[in-house]
């Protein structure tokens, strides 16, 4: 029990940070990128750490984008959708063989976003090559509400764009694609590692849409929720 919750409080976490990119004048990347999570560096039990994801999938068209988070011994999963059409990000959560759905604004995630600390971006001259792509050496530097300042490397592409890349991480002022990267959360130091990219698939639209099924919900129903039932 103290697993899930802890788990649960890692997913609802990710809720609450859901982020927009600033908007490029590139033509959108089509197709699927997957990554591995790992948590180096993360204060929390080991037992708790093999219950998070560890992988995301991102699929895109146009400018819509779908974020998969799985996990082997994940008892959770989470699907984030972006629609710039529709102006809004729906979170899809199954908990325990129930549904939720939970849909917020650009205004609202931005909001959220802007009241979260800040990070500093310095760009460097240094590259790496991953996945065939040149990537830039950016570090982030973050002081959390203790005024612990932490530490991270990102390598991003610029030859991989899509305007709305970056919908979960503090990290919006990236350009192109993050294809290495780290982000804190509180006790838990998660680390995305591209492992895969493939322009080449056909997405179809019926990835972004969310079945009937799924109980909409807002972030603080979900919380009463499942505190009142574990």
């Amino acid at each position: 029990m103290f697993l899930f919750q802890a788990h649960l409080r890692f997913l609802l976490i990710l809720v609450c940070i859901a982020s927009l990119t600033e908007v490029m004048a590139q033509k959108p990347f089509k197709g699927r990128i997957v990554y591995s999570i790992s948590y180096p560096g993360s204060t929390v039990d080991l037992a708790e750490l093999q219950e998070l994801p560890d992988k995301k999938v991102i699929l895109t068209k146009k400018d819509m984008i779908r974020a998969e988070l799985t996990g082997e011994n994940a008892g959770l999963s989470q699907v984030k959708i972006v629609e710039p059409e529709r102006n809004e990000v729906r979170t899809m959560l199954e908990i325990m063989g129930d549904k939720y759905v939970i849909v917020k604004s650009f205004e609202e995630i931005d909001k959220t976003i802007s009241e979260m600390p800040q990070p500093e971006i310095e760009y460097t001259s240094e590259t790496k090559e991953i996945l065939g792509y040149n990537c830039k050496k950016a570090i982030a530097r973050v002081t959390n509400e203790f005024g612990i300042e932490y530490e991270s490397e990102i390598f991003y592409t610029e030859e991989i764009h899509s305007d709305y890349f970056h919908f979960d991480t503090p990290y919006r002022e990236i350009p192109g694609i993050m294809l290495e990267y780290s982000i804190r959360i509180g006790p838990l130091n998660i680390y995305y590692q591209a492992q895969s990219v493939n322009k080449k698939l056909i997405v179809r639209n019926r990835n972004f849409h969310v079945t009937r099924d799924y109980q909409r919900v807002t972030e603080s129903e979900l919380r009463e929720k499942l505190e009142g039932g574990f």
